[in-house]
């Protein structure tokens, strides 16, 4: 068997080829700084949003101080930001003023429709008796009548309040389950840029109740029955 060497100095395809991957090796790198210092600065700007929208769940940082005397509704920090590809279908809102979740509706300040964070986590069965399902989701009901998916979370996690902190923003605070307890997180979401904002509370609670919070909120909803 005759086994050939290659000089790598002589042969000119060789080289050629070893510039391109260089190159895009190089560019590549380049695209990916760009895109994580994008996110940096846009968690700059809109880290206000944020504490303004957290200012106006009283309840919820209420909720948490009683439980963690430590929390802090100002001391979030930014962890992260993802882009997501759109996920929607034709549906009309289903959710009427006589139903349970009408009243926990979040409309869209422009009319663009309404924001649903309830209606996946709790179910009623035969007898008409509420429980609690393992995954939640954030529905957006848009006014042309599609459906999209914002936010979705296993059995890890929950979405517990949500507002509008501009008609392009949307908050979302909510817990996530890790092996030492339960965190408070806080998701700001750019629908129309499909893209959000992930936020850590650095307290961790090992006393937090997982649907503790949902059963006060949901007051018009008989847990209990």
């Amino acid at each position: 068997m005759e086994v050939v060497f290659f000089n790598r100095t002589s042969n000119p395809i060789w080289f050629f080829l070893l510039i391109l991957a260089f190159s895009c090796s190089s560019d590549k790198e380049t695209k990916e700084e760009t895109s994580e210092a994008l996110i940096l600065t846009v968690e700059e700007k809109e880290m206000t949003m944020v504490l303004e929208g957290l200012g106006q769940f009283p309840e919820w940082t209420a909720n948490w101080k009683s439980i963690e005397p430590g929390f802090d509704a100002t001391a979030f920090d930014f962890a992260r930001g993802y882009t997501y590809e759109v996920l929607e279908w034709p549906e009309e809102n289903f959710i009427m003023p006589n139903t349970a979740f009408y009243p926990y509706l979040v409309p869209q300040p422009d009319g663009n429709g309404v924001v649903d964070i309830y209606s996946y986590k709790v179910s009623f069965n035969e007898e008409g008796k509420p429980y609690f399902n393992p995954d939640s989701e954030v529905i957006y009901f848009k006014s042309n009548g599609m459906r999209e998916r914002l936010l979705f979370i296993g059995p890890s996690g929950a979405f517990e309040e949500a507002i509008w902190v501009s008609p392009d923003h949307l908050l979302v605070a909510g817990i996530f389950e890790e092996e030492t307890g339960v965190r408070p997180i806080v998701w700001l979401i750019i629908p129309g840029e499909n893209r959000y904002l992930y936020f850590e509370s650095p307290v961790v609670s090992s006393q937090y109740p997982r649907e503790g919070y949902l059963k006060k909120k949901l007051n018009k909803i008989n847990f209990l029955k």
